[in-house]
């Protein structure tokens, strides 16, 4: 590569530039700060230039001239090509801050040459990909995938460009010509040369006598850079020429090492030889270090070009043998000494300074990562969180289990960390919330959707609704039936029926006019009011419509062409108007700021090349998309242990290194199809592939560690414990450990060194003594120690003793009347009944194990049960109020369309049955009564009973009467609603007829309620048992009770009475017991829990229920 760099610059003899090679970092760092302090300082105001290879790499080395000279001050460490454009800045002076052909510019302005030029013959290929239509987001992302591409170009392929620039092609490719064109046309659009023309015209110019910009007066130094693109090298050896010019050369190798062949090559050679009869004695190949033969391709290419005959001087006097004594020092040794047989290898150490971790999940990777460097930190003296580096090829994936396994700041064994290299996107979830909004262009607005967008704090401020608002409006939204759609011509532009129920227009119609009306129950302008939408909750619909208003209207927007400049304007408005950004999280502030920079770059940099020109929002998306998904270096210096990607020349030395998600068939990362990109199709020796960069990625980290290197895989499946092979590059280090211990020794050296970890972090081998990957973990400490004895079972609930056995020991609860009256709602009470251990675990500790429902994102198209319930109820009430199909299909949670009609007729045919039964029971038709506020007190309890009589009916002869139906079994809850509501009717209507009318397997049943006798006392033994369920736990189990008094009422036999109760709480699909209330409570505790106390339950509230029922047989 090196004389090609020569005979394209036309000159030859480039002696000035100086290589000076070492192996560790921190001894080139220590001859550039000796060479820059030699340099002197005539010129204060003029800062040294040490060119640097990433800028974590600037960071490290301003920290060691810092350390060394006590302060760091006038150095500049820019990166290789921005380095460069400034230089030619300096040189031409015509030149602009940012070149016309970065990747970024040439990405807006390939996107406005392509539909001209696809026009031409021979930009077939182009149109074939691009389609008829010319999709505006297809073509941004081909414009963004070619100027990469030619970015590539200029730097490996610099021969191409100006041969293109002639207007000759290189190759016999069709694609050459396309290219060739395209390239031609973007340069003459402009009065800039591209980089490799300006640079060739600029050494030229410097050569000639030009004079030496003045930042290169003091010359130049080039730190850490294991290999530069062929055009970036070619230029810093034409500056050699008029510059004092140091490359600080990382080396992994003493010898030179350009001419060693891996062993795979070694087996394609030898195959060609026999093929042409060559024979393998007259080869010559060296194989060196065969890990530095497989996995140095990079890096021995490079080597080749900076040692071309005549080209550069070489000093190798950096170099030192690692300090190590450990196996981690022998393989360096090795590679250094380019000898793998150069000692015996060490045996491994109690904590091996290299180590291979097996586990079986990317959580269990951070976890065993923990355990290790905790003990680390124990054995290595002064061993500081900054001196730990953890990279891999997925650092995203591993983001959320860093944060969940490091993050917890109040462990006292707390590691600081930081994350570098991941996408700006996720780097908060405010940046992530902005992208989704920016998907709304392609939303259904389903309620989970923009409620979600509510989770993002700096949103919820923005409209003033965090905490109780949400549950709040979870309510409306259901209760009003939202679900999707903004309105009726929303749903019809994606395809589906132009209706308005279930849109956000229709719900917000129904919550509005309820909080206006305050009544649910007259239509207005086809509108149902929503009812509960009142008081000062209220003030939450009115934000929450401005925030649904505000999405709507960035919808509307977003469909909107505008230029670059109007839409990095309007996405700036967006994103203030949306996001609260004062409240005081650092993080925050500084994701807002991102964001802020990042829309403003895109602007920015299209407006320049687009001007005027309209975008659809597809293309900014696209632009934008790639701007939150590249990469991120974190922010501030060194601190706590760096998380971060696997990146080119990331090879900064630190104490432990340690590299994550080392799996087959993820590292080496796969290269991308070659698609357009003839630098994939033509290779070179040399060339740039993420497959041969990550394995010289490999190579640097092994060097960079200095007294650990700490590899980790998934070994297996985490479902089946289907085996998983590491990398290729584990299998190769492990392999070669094999042969170097040979046989005998290999055995006990793999068990130190690979290491499988188990499932679970609480297994009893991480905690047990002398295990070669002890657990610090106390929490799982705790739960390691109860696997010891087996499995312990967890205590009861109830503690012994306080649960009631007996009925001496209910009665001792005592029942202490209330210093003042107390109002309790009949529905109230009757909720406590349905489930008096619910109501116990809510009260007392709170707690309420119903699963949560999820928002609902589609409309109905079922009726479930207790809205048949609640639906039947209405249809069986007073005439004037009972809803017809247009009601209840406008109140947005009936089925619509010949769905909702077939629904429709199912429940009227079931409710006329029921009010056909009702009349043969009442003697003639009837009319239900309007709901009544009924009150009776219990002045011994100090007690308020009130409620609302809604089962009361008038027969047409003026008989009143109660009656409830329902399109299900009649249970023993809704004969205590009938006595109930009888009861607040009071003493005189103590003999009021009493039905219940029900569905049981299909067919119809009734019941009567006959008279309690005195019904206060049945009232004053559902309070009593009430107010002690309230304050201690009881075995109170309605659908158990119900069954024991329906069988002793039928059979009059106690012992069948039990075993009804015991098959409903034990038996069937759906047992009593299963309910997970019911479960915690009787944890660990056999049948005997439907003993006296239950029975006491059952008899005196239940058994005086079905003691005076009659079924009513037609």
């Amino acid at each position: 590569m090196a004389n090609s760099f020569i005979r394209e610059s036309g000159r030859q003899g480039m002696q000035a530039a100086q290589f000076i090679h070492g192996n560790r970092l921190e001894l080139l760092a220590d001859r550039l700060i000796d060479d820059l302090a030699s340099a002197g300082n005539d010129d204060p105001l003029r800062p040294h230039v040490v060119v640097v290879a990433h800028p974590a790499l600037g960071r490290w080395l301003q920290e060691r001239i810092a350390a060394r000279c006590g302060i760091a001050a006038n150095v500049e460490f820019p990166l290789p090509s921005t380095f460069a454009w400034e230089v030619l800045r300096e040189v031409s002076e015509r030149l602009p801050r940012e070149s016309a052909f970065s990747r970024e510019a040439l990405s807006w302005r390939i996107y406005a040459a392509l539909p001209a030029c696809a026009q031409r013959a021979e930009f077939g290929p182009v149109r074939h990909y691009l389609g008829a239509a010319g999709e505006p987001r297809q073509r941004h992302q081909l414009a963004a995938t070619l100027a990469q591409t030619f970015d590539e170009y200029t730097m490996a392929r610099p021969n191409w460009i100006r041969a293109w620039q002639r207007a000759r092609l290189v190759l016999d490719d069709t694609d050459e010509r396309w290219q060739a064109d395209l390239w031609r046309a973007l340069a003459a659009g402009v009065d800039e040369a591209d980089r490799a023309s300006l640079m060739q015209e600029v050494l030229r110019s410097l050569l000639d006598g030009a004079p030496v910009p003045a930042r290169l007066e003091r010359g130049l130094s080039i730190f850490g850079a294991a290999h530069l693109p062929p055009l970036l090298l070619e230029f810093f050896l034409g500056l050699a020429q008029r510059v004092p010019l140091r490359f600080y050369q990382p080396n992994p190798c003493l010898d030179y090492w350009g001419e060693i062949v891996s062993a795979r090559e070694q087996v394609r050679q030898r195959r060609l030889w026999n093929h042409h009869g060559r024979r393998e004695d007259e080869a010559h190949l060296e194989s060196g270090h065969p890990l530095l033969a497989s996995w140095g391709g990079i890096g021995r290419e490079y080597l080749k070009a900076i040692h071309a005959p005549e080209l550069v001087v070489h000093d190798d006097d950096a170099f030192a043998a690692p300090p190590s004594t450990g196996l981690l020092g022998w393989l360096q040794t090795g590679i250094l000494l380019l000898d793998p047989d150069h000692a015996p290898p060490p045996p491994v150490d109690t904590v091996p300074s290299l180590q291979v971790h097996g586990c079986p999940s990317r959580r269990r990777e951070v976890e065993v990562l923990r355990d290790a460097l905790l003990r680390l930190f124990e054995t290595l003296d002064d061993l500081k969180p900054h001196d730990i580096v953890v990279m891999s090829p997925r650092i995203e994936e591993y983001v959320p289990f860093v944060a969940a396994v490091f993050g917890d700041r109040d462990d006292p064994l707390a590691i600081p960390y930081r994350i570098s290299d991941v996408a700006l996107r996720a780097t908060h979830p405010l940046i992530d919330a902005f992208a989704r909004i920016l998907a709304l262009g392609e939303s259904r607005f389903a309620v989970s959707e923009i409620l979600g967008f509510l989770a993002e704090p700096a949103i919820a401020r923005r409209f003033e609704l965090d905490g109780e608002a949400q549950d709040w409006l979870r309510t409306w939204i259901a209760d009003s039936g939202i679900r999707w759609g903004l309105d009726a011509d929303f749903r019809a532009a994606l395809g589906a029926a132009a209706i308005e129920e279930t849109t956000w227009r229709f719900g917000f119609n129904r919550l509005l006019l309820g909080h206006a009306l305050g009544d649910d129950a007259v239509m207005l302008a086809d509108v149902v009011p929503a009812s509960n939408v009142e008081g000062s909750p209220a003030q939450w619909l009115g934000e929450f419509a401005r925030f649904v208003d505000a999405l709507a209207r960035t919808r509307t927007g977003l469909a909107t062409p505008r230029s670059a400049g109007n839409w990095k304007r309007w996405l700036i408005e967006r994103l203030e108007a949306l996001f609260d950004g004062e409240g005081g999280d650092p993080l925050e502030t500084a994701a807002i700021g991102d964001l802020r920079e990042a829309i403003a770059a895109l602007g920015n940099e299209a407006s320049r090349w687009l001007g005027d020109e309209t975008l659809d929002f597809a293309v900014v998306r696209s632009a934008l998309d790639a701007q939150i998904a590249a990469p991120r270096a974190s922010r501030g210096g060194r601190f706590g242990i760096t998380f971060c990607g696997m990146v080119p020349m990331r090879n900064v030395p630190h104490r432990v290194v340690c590299v994550l998600g080392l799996d087959a068939g993820e590292f080496p990362r796969r290269q991308a199809p070659a698609g357009f990109n003839l630098m994939r199709r033509y290779p070179r020796a040399g060339d740039r592939s993420i497959r041969e960069d990550d394995r010289f990625l490999f190579l640097e980290s092994l060097i960079a560690a200095r007294d650990v290197f700490i590899l980790s895989h998934v070994d297996r499946d985490a479902r089946t414990g289907a085996a998983n092979p590491p990398s290729p590059l584990v299998e190769e280090l492990t392999g070669f450990l094999a042969a170097a211990y040979g046989a005998q020794a290999w055995p006990e050296a793999r068990a130190a060194i690979l290491r499988r970890h188990p499932m679970h972090p609480f297994a009893a081998e991480c905690f047990r003594a002398g295990s070669p990957s002890p657990s610090y973990d106390q929490r799982w400490w705790s739960a390691a120690r109860l696997q010891g004895g087996g499995w312990i079972e967890p205590a009861p609930f109830v503690p012994a003793g306080g649960l009631p056995a007996t009925l001496q020991d209910l009665q001792a609860i005592e029942i202490a009347p209330a210093n003042e009256w107390t109002d309790l709602d009949i529905d109230v009470l009757l909720a406590w009944l349905a489930h008096p251990v619910r109501a116990y675990f809510r009260q007392q500790l709170p707690l309420d194990m119903v699963e949560a429902e999820r928002d609902e994102d589609i409309e109905a198209f079922t009726l479930d049960r207790l809205g048949r319930y609640q639906l039947a109820d209405r249809l069986l009430g007073p005439t004037p109020s009972r809803p017809n199909l247009h009601r209840v299909q406008r109140e947005g949670r009936f089925p619509l369309g010949t769905v909702g009609a077939q629904s429709w007729e199912e429940l009227v045919e079931q409710v006329a049955a029921l009010e056909l039964k009702a009349q043969h029971l009442l003697g003639g038709p009837f009319d239900a009564d309007v709901a009544e506020a009924r009150s009776i007190g219990f002045d011994d309890l100090r007690v308020r009973l009130t409620g609302m009589v809604r089962h009361r009916v008038s027969t047409a002869d003026g008989h009143p009467a109660l009656l409830l139906a329902r399109p299900g079994r009649i249970r023993g809850i809704d004969l205590a609603r009938l006595a109930l509501e009888r009861a607040l009717l009071g003493s005189t209507e103590t003999n009021l007829p009493a039905f219940a009318i029900g569905f049981a397997k299909g067919q119809l049943e009734a019941f009567r309620l006959g008279s309690l006798g005195q019904p206060g006392t049945w009232v004053r033994d559902l309070l009593a048992w009430r107010d002690r369920g309230l304050r201690q736990a009881l075995p109170a189990f309605r659908r158990s009770a119900e069954a024991f008094a329906a069988t002793f009422q039928r059979r009059g036999d106690e012992d069948q009475a039990r075993r009804a109760a015991h098959a409903i709480w034990s038996e069937g699909d759906f047992p009593e017991s299963a309910d997970p209330h019911h479960r915690l409570f009787a944890r660990h505790r056999d049948e005997s829990i439907l003993g006296e106390v239950f029975e006491a339950f059952a008899r005196e509230l239940f058994v005086p229920l079905y003691g005076v029922v009659e079924e009513v047989r037609s």
